[in-house]
């Protein structure tokens, strides 16, 4: 499963792309992105915060606090990307996947893709820095291209907004 490194780039290429202008575009996105493993805070990684139903809340929530629309369902989407990273990755704890159809449903669901390599955290073992170094350059070297390319067409987009008014 990913590092937060990847997360927030997913989170970041969701906010650029398809983000209201200004800061909450972004940053929003980026935390929404990252907050589904917050539980690891109460050991239940990968259940509920890593769903449709968690995507949906948050999308809510957004909506309710700022009254944007656009805003909220990008919150959606960016939720909604780490469940696919996790999906897509390497998972090494049992259970194996994330919860991505709950409330619908408490099955897991896992690609067995091992797009993104788990994040260690067995610090006590030999290579446990160089893993996790090499599994956050791989998300970079995968993810960084495509955030570049979001925020270079944000920038183009929030120009030819300023030049028509």
């Amino acid at each position: 499963m990913p590092s937060p490194v990847g997360h927030a780039l997913g989170g970041a290429i969701l906010g650029a792309a398809l983000g209201t202008l200004g800061p909450p575009g972004i940053i929003i996105p980026v935390i929404a992105a990252m907050a589904p493993d917050l539980d690891f805070l109460w050991g239940r990684h990968g259940m509920e915060t890593h769903s449709l139903g968690a995507a949906i809340l948050a999308g809510l929530v957004v909506f309710a606090w700022r009254r944007n629309g656009r805003l909220a369902v990008v919150t959606t989407l960016a939720v909604l990307s780490h469940v696919l990273f996790d999906w897509l990755g390497s998972d090494d704890t049992p259970p194996l996947g994330v919860m991505a159809l709950w409330p619908l449903t408490s099955n897991f669901y896992f690609a067995h893709a091992y797009i993104f390599e788990a994040i260690s955290r067995r610090y006590w073992l030999d290579n446990f820095f160089t893993h996790n170094a090499w599994a956050v350059t791989k998300e970079i070297l995968m993810l960084g291209p495509i955030t570049f390319i979001a925020f270079r067409w944000r920038a183009r987009r929030r120009f030819r907004l300023r030049g028509t008014t």
